[in-house]
């Protein structure tokens, strides 16, 4: 049965807003470029999503994903994690991390959505993890600074887990075919920290926020030069909380750059141990010239229209708005 949709969306102002001229601005630069269907496609077609049925998300299931929203993602994330069960076709358990833009309003939707889900407020810091940070001041400090709005999906990720192995997945993605690699080494016994989609050009020292050089100067650990942490998995098994409390002491982030603290964390402790990269012609961030082949799509900053004239209307095309979303319990795919 399909759910009731709400009557309207109301966003809050989260961190990061835009100011009127930048939307208005940018807007009619996206529809000079993409045509008046984007703003079909994104403003009206879009909702469609929420007579669709729920998708159950229990606890014990043998996969696990994560994710951190603001308000403005929240319709995006349902496209995203019903296109990732519309193709996995495996039950997962699912953690949200919000931020102080999402309403009680968009967490009842969310959760009529995805019933089972455990939805986290990331405003104030859950007690495992100040329990987790308390021998790591500089990292407490970074928790409780707002700037690093990102921190929690590791900090706070590590904490609300069950399973050593989790999929992160940021509300930009969507999944056009069965993610067997991403969904392949599933067990914490592999010997590599992060498995992520990678772009096909290189944006470093940018992809973080602090001093590379002065970190691989200090560390004689050398960070993946093309880097981004929105789809993949992470052995937490592996991660090294020490080496990122000492990194972010002796090589502090700047917090203009908080967006990417989580990226940086990754970085580093891919740089220590280990990296394994998705197929990039699969897993695509960049735009690419035909969907043919593409088992998701990273629609990452200035390409996020194309989620909507692109992404959307090929789901739509396979069928997800009539898909009922039931599928067999399966075991999780092993390292063997």
């Amino acid at each position: 049965m399909a759910l009731k949709e709400p009557a309207f969306i109301c966003y809050e102002p989260g961190l990061v807003s835009p100011n009127v001229f930048t939307f208005v601005t940018r807007g009619w630069s996206q529809v000079r470029q993409l045509g008046l269907r984007l703003i079909w496609l994104r403003y009206i077609r879009r909702r469609a999503i929420l007579r669709t049925p729920p998708v159950t998300c229990p606890n014990d299931a043998p996969y696990e994903v994560h994710t951190q929203i603001c308000a403005r993602d929240a319709l995006n994330l349902i496209w995203t994690l019903k296109s990732f069960a519309f193709h996995a076709r495996v039950p997962f358990r699912l953690v949200i991390f919000c931020d102080a833009s999402v309403t009680p309003d968009l967490t009842e939707m969310i959760r009529a959505h995805f019933p089972g889900a455990k939805i986290v407020s990331i405003v104030k810091t859950p007690g495992e993890t100040t329990i987790m940070l308390a021998t790591r001041p500089t990292l407490t400090k970074m928790r409780n600074d707002p700037r690093f709005i990102t921190l929690p999906k590791v900090t706070d990720s590590y904490t609300a887990r069950e399973h050593d192995v989790v999929l992160m997945i940021d509300p930009d993605v969507l999944f056009l075919g069965r993610p067997d690699d991403l969904l392949a080494e599933y067990d914490a016994a592999r010997t590599y920290f992060g498995k992520y989609n990678m772009p096909t050009i290189s944006d470093f020292p940018h992809n973080y926020c602090f001093d590379t050089a002065e970190f691989e100067r200090v560390f004689e650990l050398q960070l993946p030069r093309v880097f981004n942490a929105g789809l993949g998995s992470v052995n937490y098994r592996l991660i090294d909380w020490d080496l990122i409390e000492d990194a972010a002491t002796r090589v502090p982030f700047e917090p203009t750059l908080g967006l990417m603290a989580d990226q940086t964390m990754a970085g580093i402790t891919c740089a220590a141990r280990g990296l394994s990269e998705l197929p990039p012609a699969a897993y695509a961030i960049q735009p690419v010239g035909s969907l043919q082949g593409v088992v998701a799509r990273h629609y990452f900053s200035k390409t996020r229209d194309l989620f909507y004239v692109e992404g959307m209307p090929e789901l739509i095309r396979q069928g997800l708005l009539k898909n009922n979303f039931r599928f067999p319990a399966q075991p999780a795919i092993s390292a063997g």
